[in-house]
């Protein structure tokens, strides 16, 4: 790993922590009677700090112009509806954390970092799901579930999943040395590990952007996948993997639940539920009700009906509905420009084996459509700097630094 000086090498590797974590504290990681996420939050804190205080003049493009935009209002409009609505914990920490990780991160990203640092970022991120795999497999570190599904150091399988798959999309797309067999392993690990999680959503995106991928690339991976598949073909026809691995956590939940009926259709439904909720909130209050104040408000527009959740499972309508209209439009047009923009990196650097946008585009939409389906703006901080990787100030191509 190549780093521009000590301070790079803080922030770089604090920053990576703070998105695995989540938050600035974490009571589940003290050890000795000392707190990791706090001795990581001050190191994030103070290199952010540092790294902002750099920051002499912003170079504004149309799509970085948007993302500072909605990020200006999203911190003016919440308090003022929290002085209509109230305020709750959950939406109090989800607040925080978003002005506190995510931006600060998004905004150095956007400025300051290098191809190198940014490159780093994510290889220490491809650390984290090697120590989560590993807990999954030992056992280390899991929450039981009355339902079986994995659940690592309190974060929920949906959680897990998506890390499962972003090391897939790692190994497979970020420019690191090519030990193919060895990379080849993990992934398949990842891949299986991402199944056994029961979650349908990442593991279906998962499937979804890989075939996309064959379909822009056909010809070059017409051989391979002719191999590949028949592979996975005599594995499934010759060995008993398939009943190991359905053996495995909640492999038959992804599987629509084929051996117990019912459960499928009620996870379905529940997501039904949840935007129909949301529509008739944005009818109700265009303008917002608060940070954290979903299920409030919610329950109280359908009495007959209270939802468990505290939060409408989607990123989109979470938006439209906690921080009203104008918010939300701003954050639609602006997901329409970086993947516009992330496409064309994409297409136009795909050959080059030191580009980083290959990676960065499949991600952004790993991450994107994860957060349709089970997202919040507090876990979405890594869509937040996928998203400015591709309007940085710098080239994240290695010749073009």
């Amino acid at each position: 790993m190549r780093f521009n000086n000590l301070l790079s090498f803080f922030f770089v590797f604090s920053s990576a922590a703070v998105i695995a974590i989540g938050r600035l504290y974490d009571e589940r990681l003290s050890v000795s009677g000392i707190n990791i996420s706090l001795v990581i939050s001050f190191i994030f804190v103070f290199s952010s700090v540092l790294y902002i205080s750099y920051i002499k003049n912003i170079k504004i493009s149309k799509s970085k112009f948007n993302l500072l935009l909605f990020f200006l209002f999203i911190l003016l409009i919440t308090p003022i509806l929290w002085m209509t609505f109230g305020v709750v914990e959950f939406g109090l920490y989800k607040f925080l954390n978003f002005i506190l990780i995510t931006i600060p991160i998004s905004v150095i990203i956007l400025e300051k970092l290098s191809y190198h640092e940014i490159k780093n970022l994510f290889l220490i991120l491809i650390g984290l799901v090697f120590f989560l795999c590993f807990f999954a497999i030992t056992g280390l570190f899991e929450t039981p579930r009355p339902d079986g599904r994995i659940s690592i150091l309190g974060g929920g399988p949906i959680t897990f999943a998506r890390w499962m798959g972003y090391g897939v999309l790692a190994l497979i797309f970020l420019p690191i040395k090519k030990k193919y067999f060895l990379r080849l392993f993990f992934i398949s690990l990842f891949f299986i590990y991402c199944l056994v999680s029961g979650s349908r959503g990442p593991i279906t995106i998962l499937i979804l952007i890989g075939a996309f991928y064959f379909f822009l690339n056909f010809r070059k991976l017409f051989l391979r996948s002719i191999l590949f598949f028949s592979i996975i073909i005599v594995a499934l026809l010759f060995t008993d993997v398939p009943k190991k691995i359905l053996e495995i956590g909640r492999t038959d939940r992804v599987f629509l639940n084929v051996s117990k009926r019912g459960g499928s259709s009620e996870s379905t439904q529940t997501r039904f539920e949840l935007a129909d909720r949301s529509y008739n909130l944005s009818k109700k209050y265009p303008l917002g009700i608060g940070a954290g104040n979903w299920q409030i408000k919610a329950n109280q527009l359908d009495s007959t009906h209270l939802m468990a959740h505290e939060y409408p499972h989607n990123l989109i309508f979470e938006i439209f509905n906690e921080y009203g209209v104008i918010a939300g439009l701003i954050f639609l047009l602006y997901i329409l420009q970086i993947t516009i923009i992330g496409f064309a990196k994409m297409i136009n650097n795909k050959n080059d084996n030191t580009s980083l946008y290959p990676f960065l585009f499949y991600l952004w939409i790993f991450l994107l459509l994860n957060a349709m389906l089970s997202g919040s703006l507090d876990d979405s901080r890594l869509l937040f700097i996928i998203s400015c990787c591709f309007i940085t100030n710098q080239n994240l191509i290695l010749k073009n630094e």
